[in-house]
């Protein structure tokens, strides 16, 4: 299994990427980081990610027939760049998040995230 560094800088080597970090979200707490994230500070960037992800799993309309609570990816486009939580799909743990900052203009939305759902299968085995 790769190492957490091994997998951020997977995840900066993506075009576009300005920050990426993985995220103990019920914490709120920074597990691992590269590049920058938009406050510029890695505890801002996991408390906000924290608390989107927090509101996104407990919504009701979030839940799906068969896996209540089943999520793969949040994306949330603002005026500067993307912002993309994957949830690495381990069938354990579901504490870790992988958050990405996305440039608008030199990144594909679309192959990030086939980019981090690899990282991320990365991250589950083990």
């Amino acid at each position: 299994m790769p190492d957490i560094e091994d997998c951020l800088r997977q995840a900066m080597a993506i075009r576009g990427a300005l920050g990426a970090s993985l995220i103990d979200y019920p914490s709120g707490l920074t597990v691992g980081a590269a590049g920058s994230g938009p406050s510029g500070r890695d505890e801002v960037t996991a408390a906000s990610t924290a608390t989107l992800v927090r509101a996104t799993v407990d919504a009701a309309a979030m839940a799906t027939v068969g896996r209540p609570g089943h999520l793969e990816d949040i994306v949330v486009t603002a005026g500067n760049g993307y912002h993309l939580v994957h949830f690495p799909d381990d069938g354990r743990d579901r504490r870790l998040v992988l958050y990405m900052w996305l440039d608008r203009d030199t990144g594909n939305l679309a192959m990030t995230q086939r980019s981090l759902r690899a990282i991320g299968a990365q991250l589950s085995v083990g």
